[in-house]
């Protein structure tokens, strides 16, 4: 048993280093990155699309046959709750990827959408990778299976998390510096939790 618990532990590890990777090179950069109003915004890229909306319409029917029209990759159909009106009563609403987003407003009386997509930067893609779920992953197969990998992820990280200290326990208890390692671990997040609950 302790052999399989030993090989499962280096394949999951191994399984999970590009997903842990992701996950370090997202935490190292938005420590260091500039706050939100500081940072260096894309220009938008703004285009214009032909679209004559149904008549009497619903705005979630609009959403749909918008979404329809312009299949931007790795998006999908918008919810009803991200459905707005501009001040010039307008529909607006907003597709997501790990790319960017793209604002779409309807402008029903010039028959035509306008789209202004902001492309992500590389560690907002990367971001957006790492948060990655599949209950919220996009109709794409690629977001798809990201979310997927993320998933499975999620799952062997907490195997590692317990099969690390059994191994650890198994082999060389006594071992001065594994025992600071996992007393310092320990106490961090005990002071952490204390602190932000």
């Amino acid at each position: 048993m302790h052999a399989w618990i030993k090989k499962l532990h280096m394949y999951f590890g191994l399984l999970n280093f590009t997903n842990v990777m992701v996950f370090g090179i997202t935490g190292l950069w938005l420590a260091f990155e500039a706050a939100p109003a500081q940072r260096h915004r894309d220009e938008l890229q703004v285009r214009y699309e032909e679209f004559t909306p149904p008549p009497g319409a619903a705005d979630k029917d609009v959403a749909d046959r918008v979404y329809e029209r312009l299949r931007i990759p790795l998006t999908g159909p918008v919810p009803n709750f991200a459905l707005q009106r501009d001040p010039q009563h307008d529909l607006t609403f907003t597709f997501y990827s790990v790319n960017g987003t793209s604002k779409v407003t309807v402008l029903e009386r010039e028959n035509r959408v306008k789209i202004e997509a902001r492309r992500n930067s590389f560690a907002q893609f990367i971001n957006a990778l790492h948060e990655s779920t599949y209950r919220q992953s996009r109709p794409a197969l690629a977001s798809r299976l990201w979310a997927i990998y993320n998933e499975i992820s999620i799952f062997t990280l907490l195997y590692l998390a317990l099969s690390g200290p059994y191994l650890w326990l198994a082999s060389r208890p006594r071992m001065r510096l594994a025992q600071l390692s996992f007393g310092a671990g320990s106490a961090l997040f005990i002071v952490l939790y204390a602190v932000t609950r």
